[in-house]
């Protein structure tokens, strides 16, 4: 029976960088949410120094700048939920290769099994052989 480790090893190592892959979707999705509480934080903050002291100049620059903030906060949803679809697909495919490695090691564990109680079977046949050899010469003896 053929070896599989060195199929095992290449499975796990394409499973690790499946694994890899999610991970840096996971973490653009975290910058993704960063980058939207920064510019929440920063309307608000502006909106706040408007309200203490705000002239009618500063309401319209305000109005176009809380627009291009939303239009920044919108991109960035739309970002976030492509992402999301990239992740729900990158999970099934970790969870794929995960199984395909896992069913390779079992048939692996399996055929070691099979080769240890083969081994096993050729030992005690061998000292059955080597009783009854040593049995027959005892009685020859007699």
């Amino acid at each position: 029976m053929a070896n599989l480790l060195s199929l095992i090893k290449l499975r796990r190592h394409t499973v690790d960088e499946k694994q890899k892959m999610l991970a840096e979707l996971y973490r653009q999705v975290e910058m993704i949410e960063e980058n939207k509480n920064i510019l929440i934080e920063r309307l608000r903050t502006e909106r706040e120094v408007l309200d203490q002291n705000g002239t009618l100049e500063m309401y319209a620059y305000f109005g176009r700048f809380s627009q291009n903030i939303h239009r920044s906060l919108e991109r960035m949803n739309v970002e976030k939920q492509k992402l999301e679809l990239r992740i729900q697909i990158a999970q099934e495919d970790v969870r794929e290769a995960f199984a395909n490695m896992k069913r390779i090691e079992i048939v692996q564990s399996e055929r070691e099994k099979a080769d240890k109680k083969e081994a096993e079977d050729k030992e005690t046949r061998e000292m059955d052989d080597l009783g009854i050899e040593a049995f027959r010469r005892k009685e020859e003896e007699v």
